[in-house]
């Protein structure tokens, strides 16, 4: 009688529990009608199967679920890893280009910071040279090389390089800001995901629900099976007791009207059967009656397990209902950061081409601007070193020519009065002979030639320009400077040759 998945074990009383049992012993109508009660008290647990049943049935449903939403669940996963990792890259794009920009920035910073610095230096060198007093007119105010530049240019250009800096700095803070907000979306993507009810079966640990199913069958079929083993034992009951004398009303009055599960009739006159036939039957009625209890807590066991492990069923799909509801959740946040990262990599475009198109080549300009203004007015400080030394150089030409005017001068006014003196001695010898007629020049005084410059000369001698000259066409002296003066000059010239 016992199922197969429960092998018969010996009950130590039988089921009504009023005295020991002996299976030995001839069997008393009491004994049967005992059997009798015990056998149908034991299809109660019909309730069991049908629980059983409904068990199954779920378990069937909910395998279906199982199977869509771990297929769902593994698939959002593969799209939010996908998405997450081209977020990642869009991210890390950025983080280069800003990185790109920020070290150029830096260098031609640098570059800027030195030719402006080399620029300060030589307008420092400016600043410190004075223009020699004697090259400007007397009682003017003491000046210096830097007095003569256009300082405007070389601040407005420091201005217009410092708002292109600040836009840089104001371009790179609103990148920062977009960058932040990108970060934290990102975190908030990671915080999420991580929050994401670990999947219960993976590839290397698989639902456990296909398993459960399996066993739910398992056991509702030994169940199943165990009920019919109780059913026919119950017929053998009828059948023996209508083949007992007085066997039908000792039934009927033990157990009441009430119909049998198998719609037996103790009314209905039984059929033939031997004696030998009938001791056979008591045989195995007594033997199964001693396996009824086990029978019984077989069934109501393999109903508590379904019941348990339905619910492992049931956890299980609610964690993989859950895992769906916040992937779905991942999803819409994907969305909505997918839509944010557009207007990331705009500020990103932006950034980088006012970098290209105005902070890089504004400050390339500005280098070398810088550069030719430090070239500039170098050249023009070594160009007042070299004045310095063209004045001392024509000083000494001027003094040169002077001398020789000076002596040539000497030589013509000798000639003019050798010439004078001849020219009076001839006329002492022959002018008494001689009419005057003769020549019209005969009594002329020589020719005098005189050695003079050419223009005005300011200072020299104390000389006034003739009135009504224009002193501006005039020639001036030129300076006397001091000899330690040219010497300082002609060293910065060689030292920058």
């Amino acid at each position: 009688m016992a199922s197969p998945a429960s092998p018969a074990s010996s009950a130590s009383s039988n089921s009504s529990g009023s005295r020991s049992f002996n299976p030995n012993r001839p069997q008393t109508l009491e004994d049967l009608v005992n059997h009798f009660v015990a056998s149908k008290r034991s299809l109660n647990t019909q309730t069991v199967l049908w629980r059983a049943n409904e068990i199954v049935t779920s378990a069937r449903e909910l395998l279906e679920e199982n199977a869509i939403l771990a297929a769902k669940n593994a698939s959002i996963r593969n799209i939010v890893d996908e998405q997450v990792d081209a977020l990642e890259g869009v991210r890390r794009g950025i983080d280069v280009v800003e990185a790109d920009v920020q070290a150029e920035f830096k260098q031609l910073l640098h570059e800027l910071d030195t030719s402006f610095s080399g620029l300060q230096s030589t307008l420092a060198v400016l600043r410190d040279t004075p223009i020699e007093s004697v090259l400007q007119p007397p009682e003017t105010p003491q000046k210096h090389l830097f007095d003569f530049i256009d300082s405007a240019t070389v601040t407005n250009l420091k201005d217009s390089l410092r708002a292109c800096i600040d836009r840089y700095n104001e371009a790179r803070s609103g990148l920062g800001e977009s960058n932040d907000t990108f970060d934290t979306s990102l975190d908030n993507l990671h915080s999420s995901i991580d929050n994401v009810p670990n999947a219960p079966a993976t590839s290397s640990t698989p639902s456990p629900i296909p398993l459960i199913y399996r066993d739910l069958e398992g056991h509702a079929k030994e169940a199943a099976q165990a009920f019919q083993s109780l059913v026919r034992h119950y017929d053998l009951c009828v059948t023996a007791l209508r083949h007992t004398e007085g066997g039908s009303a000792a039934a009927t009055q033990a157990t009441g009207d009430a119909p049998t599960p198998s719609g037996d009739d103790f009314s209905a006159p039984p059929g033939p059967m031997t004696e030998e036939e009938r001791q056979e039957m008591l045989a195995v009625l007594v033997k199964d009656a001693q396996e009824v209890e086990d029978v019984v807590f077989e069934i109501r066991e393999r109903g508590s397990e379904m019941t348990f492990l339905l619910s492992q069923v049931e956890d299980h799909i609610v964690h993989l209902r859950n895992e769906d509801d916040a992937l779905n959740s991942i999803l819409r946040l994907l969305g909505n950061i997918a839509v944010q990262a557009r207007g990331h990599i705009a500020t990103s475009r932006s950034f980088h081409a006012s970098w290209l198109e105005d902070t890089r080549p504004t400050l390339v300009s500005g280098i070398e601007e810088w550069e030719h203004q430090r070239e500039f007015y170098e050249r023009f400080d070594l160009a007042y070193a070299e004045l310095l030394v063209e004045i001392s150089s024509r000083r000494r030409r001027h003094e040169k020519a002077k001398r020789k005017a000076e002596e040539a001068q000497r030589e013509l006014d000798r000639l003019y009065a050798e010439d004078e003196k001849a020219r009076e001695h001839f006329t002492v010898a022959q002018g008494d002979f001689l009419p005057l007629d003769i020549w019209p020049g005969l009594r002329d005084p020589p020719r005098k030639y005189e050695v003079r410059a050419v223009g005005l000369d300011r200072y020299e001698e104390g000389a006034e320009p003739p009135e009504g000259e224009d002193t501006e066409q005039g020639v001036q002296s030129i300076p006397q400077l001091g000899r330690n003066v040219v010497e300082r000059a002609l060293t910065r010239v060689k030292r920058r040759m």
